[in-house]
């Protein structure tokens, strides 16, 4: 039987967007319960600055104070070198680093060129990567910009394979507003898992139109395992 890695990411993606802060105690509790329900990966917080994403102010004591269960990968969001040393700080599992295909989203998103956060990005790998910490790279707008429009597969191609070379653990593949169809998925992920065999491949939808679940199908079929 072919074996499923669901992660979970509500604590970093979900919390993040609540115009009310959640209390401390409150993130801790929930990560702990989430522990306990077979998720093979927990996204906890994200180690951005306090200023640009207040509800995650408390990263540090998060992930101090959660219990861990040694059958649960911790891994956290980390957007730059500084993000990085916090996150190393508190002994997390994976660190997650973030980019967009799309030029537009890029500079809209992170206020910088595709190629600046692949400069910044590699310098954090070149730092993270002969420790025990795994490094994870998410990919935006992997299948269409809602700004730039549609995503070219060989550019989605050429910055796996960047980041594969600069020796990441895995990479995911991100619908970040729900405009994937699966024709286009089933593509993109059979071409990935064909080529990247050495990546952990995991794929990340969002239901902004209803297609989340034909998706997900459709990259398991191709050979996805991990969402």
């Amino acid at each position: 039987m072919k074996k499923l890695f669901i992660q979970e990411v509500a604590p970093r993606d979900g919390f993040q967007n609540e115009a009310r802060f959640i209390d401390t105690e409150d993130k801790i509790a929930f990560v702990d319960q989430l522990s306990q329900c077979g998720y093979a990966k927990i996204e906890v917080t994200s180690f951005t600055s306090p200023r640009a994403i207040p509800a995650l102010k408390d990263a540090e004591a998060v992930m101090h104070r959660i219990h861990r269960n040694p059958d649960v990968i911790y891994t956290v969001l980390v957007p730059n070198m500084r993000g990085a040393e916090r996150a190393m700080s508190c002994g997390v599992d994976e660190i997650n680093l973030v980019m967009s295909v799309s030029e537009t989203h890029n500079l809209s998103n992170l206020r910088m060129s595709r190629e600046r956060s692949f400069e910044q990005l590699a310098a954090v790998i070149e730092e993270v990567r002969n420790t025990d910490t795994a490094i994870n790279v998410s990919l935006s707008t992997v299948f269409g910009c809602p700004m730039q429009g549609d995503i070219e597969q060989s550019d989605v191609l050429g910055w796996i394979d960047r980041f594969a070379q600069l020796g990441v653990n895995g990479v995911t593949l991100c619908d970040t507003t729900g405009m994937a169809y699966p024709t286009q998925v089933g593509s993109l992920f059979s071409t990935v898992i064909e080529r990247f065999s050495g990546l952990q491949i995991t794929a990340h939808f969002h239901n902004t139109r209803g297609m989340a679940l034909a998706n997900t199908v459709t990259a398991l079929q191709a050979g996805v395992e991990r969402f």
